[in-house]
């Protein structure tokens, strides 16, 4: 909430080659703020793609489990995958500047960041990357495939992460939007249909000075005229996928005025919730699918549930099923001393119950079954890719960028998807120690 709405990153896909710093002070009825940003010489201010980069850091920070340390490891491809950018090579080097870009350029915001739990603005100064470190094959600066990258956000976005201020942002529909302006002017308008004070009200229009707009998404200009034209290829494609059902334009010169309408686009699940289902072998398109159709809160006190029966004693066949049928038949599960508990009173009725819940863990297994077959399609360097994102989400924190560097050298000499199904089965089932050590006897490193 807190980045979008300040509008870090210029909307511009391509910047002056002197667009080194810019200011931006902001009064209302409300309150006054000011942030400036100051980047260096040979970068230019983050602008285009790094919004995606940007983005697809904080969304690793959360599907990691939000890191004691404040650090998101991850290969160059998990970037650019979870970007929504070509990962077939051509963008290594445009990501290799895009996070030096990130990490060399500060931001000093003037009573604009807001402290939520406190629930007061206020001063902070930061890079958008605290630190980073990887490792290159060549043994210089260029990241390459092999590339393990950890990546330290400043205390300041980590904190407000920790403290809930996030609005979940759909990065499948953000993906799809064709070009980098439009993918950023979309995360902030996405961002400013909330009161940042009171994130819960939400409006469907908001109007705003279209040259106090030009601020907010950094583009240079001073002429009413091009600042329109600047935005209006952003603004056709928002208004064609139904984001937007009208941008009205008020006024003349400087004091044209510009008034978004919103669509009725449903919000995008929690992506922490989305996270802990896939973790019981949901996939994540099912686990999006199942916060959208039950609920936020009622998915959440759902798996409060499913934790208790399991470590009640019950063991499911499959933890995924088992949790799709409480979430569908809440009846059927009680947390007691029995952990499961039939209150149909007829035959007839556990009858049918038991035949609905054969059919869907059927189902589910078909799912997980074509899960398989469409990773045994991959070429093999994507099953080693996805490997070590499955690794890096389970095994967070506790391996060394060193350590992981040397799993990726041991996936070309076993089978990716053994590791794979080791690594799930192992961590699900609750034996997460015994997998970590073996997998460092494994690695060489115990």
């Amino acid at each position: 909430m807190n980045v979008s709405q300040l509008s870090l990153i210029s909307v511009q896909e391509r910047i002056p080659s002197d667009f080194r710093e810019w200011t931006v002070e902001h009064v209302d009825e409300r309150r006054r703020y000011r942030v400036v940003c100051q980047a260096l010489p040979e970068y230019g201010v983050p602008h285009g793609t790094d919004n995606d980069i940007s983005a697809a850091l904080i969304n690793l920070f959360i599907e990691q489990g939000l890191p004691d340390e404040g650090t998101v490891t991850a290969t160059p491809y998990l970037i650019l995958q979870a970007a929504g950018l070509d990962t077939s090579g051509r963008y290594y080097d445009a990501l290799g500047v895009s996070l030096k870009r990130l990490l060399t350029t500060n931001y000093f915001i003037s009573e604009g960041w807001r402290d939520h739990p406190q629930r007061r603005w206020t001063t902070a100064s930061f890079r958008y990357i605290d630190k980073l470190e990887y490792t290159s094959a060549s043994g210089e600066e260029q990241l390459d495939p092999t590339s393990i990258l950890k990546i330290h956000l400043p205390p300041e976005l980590v904190r407000s992460v920790r403290a809930g201020y996030i609005k979940a942002l759909d990065l499948a529909f953000m993906q799809s939007l064709r070009r980098p302006p439009t993918r950023a002017l979309y995360r902030l308008l996405d961002a400013r249909r909330y009161n940042p004070e009171d994130p819960t009200v939400r409006v469907m229009s908001f109007e705003v000075g279209l040259m106090e707009w030009a601020q907010a998404c950094k583009i240079v200009s001073d002429r009413p005229s091009l600042v329109e034209r600047a935005l209006k290829t952003a603004h056709d494609e928002l208004i064609e996928r139904g984001f937007l059902t009208a941008v009205n334009f008020h006024g003349r010169g400087q004091k044209k005025m510009i008034e978004y309408v919103f669509g009725k686009m449903a919000d995008p699940p929690d992506p922490q919730l989305v996270g802990r289902l896939t973790l019981i072998g949901l996939t994540r398109i099912r686990a999006q699918q199942m916060v959208q159709e039950f609920g936020q809160d009622y998915v959440e006190d759902s798996l409060d549930r499913f934790a208790a029966l399991v470590a009640g004693g019950y063991k499911p066949r499959s933890k995924a099923a088992f949790f799709v049928d409480l979430l569908k038949h809440p009846e059927k599960y009680q947390v007691d001393a029995e952990p499961l508990l039939m209150t149909a009173a007829s035959e007839q009725a556990n009858e049918k119950r038991k035949q609905r819940q054969l059919e869907l863990q059927k189902r589910e297994e078909a799912e997980q079954q074509s899960l398989e077959e469409s990773l045994q399609k991959l070429p093999l360097q994507e099953q080693i890719e996805e490997v070590m994102r499955v690794a890096m989400v389970m095994l967070r924190g506790d391996l060394k960028t060193s350590e992981f560097d040397a799993l990726r050298q041991l996936l070309h000499h076993e089978d990716p998807l053994v590791m794979r199904q080791w690594l799930l089965r192992g961590v699900s089932s609750g034996q997460r120690d015994a997998v970590l050590h073996d997998l460092k006897i494994r690695l060489g490193s115990l």
